[in-house]
């Protein structure tokens, strides 16, 4: 009979103590993120990329747009190779562009723009986004990818950059 009288105080304290655990403040943290409502800013929103860009595109070149800079790419080249699809291209003053799709042409791999001043964007798949659209034989990739300004001082390896390329490769 004491072992029954044991086993009963010893669940009713148990019941009373686990009660007493969750009363009042118990100093947890309040919950951020999914379900929330509360802004979480490891999740990257889905904002629209932006896919105008002023600059035109001279006839077998591209436009480059790096956040608000625009340039255009006077002269590329595009070939098949393995796998892949790609195009590169710079202009007088400095500016780069490379991209390499698959060979179907429908995913983008990696795309890079380099401007003159330094301010680079490089989308490799692992960071960022990018999508590519075809209007005949002309291209518009969008993406969001790893931004670097080698004339700063300082960088963030986390730092998003947009960046527009909009070209089509010469005919002959």
């Amino acid at each position: 009979m004491n072992r029954v009288k044991v086993v009963l105080l010893a669940g009713a304290a148990s019941v009373a103590l686990l009660a007493s655990a969750c009363s009042g403040d118990g100093g947890a943290p309040a919950p951020v993120g999914q379900g929330t409502a509360a802004a979480n800013s490891a999740v990257p929103t889905n904002e629209p990329l932006p896919s105008e860009i002023g600059t035109e595109a001279p006839e077998g070149g591209a436009a480059v747009r790096l956040g608000d800079i625009e340039e255009a790419i006077t002269k590329v080249g595009c070939t098949s190779m393995n796998d892949d699809w790609t195009m590169s291209g710079s202009n007088e003053g400095g500016a780069k562009v490379a991209l390499i799709t698959s060979a179907d042409r429908q995913t983008v791999v990696s795309a890079s723009v380099v401007l003159a001043d330094g301010k680079l964007v490089d989308y490799k798949g692992e960071t960022g986004r990018a999508d590519i659209a075809w209007d005949g034989e002309s291209f518009t990739v969008t993406g969001q990818g790893t931004f670097m300004d080698l004339a700063a001082a300082e960088q963030d390896p986390e730092a998003l950059e947009t960046f527009v390329i909009k070209g089509a490769c010469p005919t002959s």
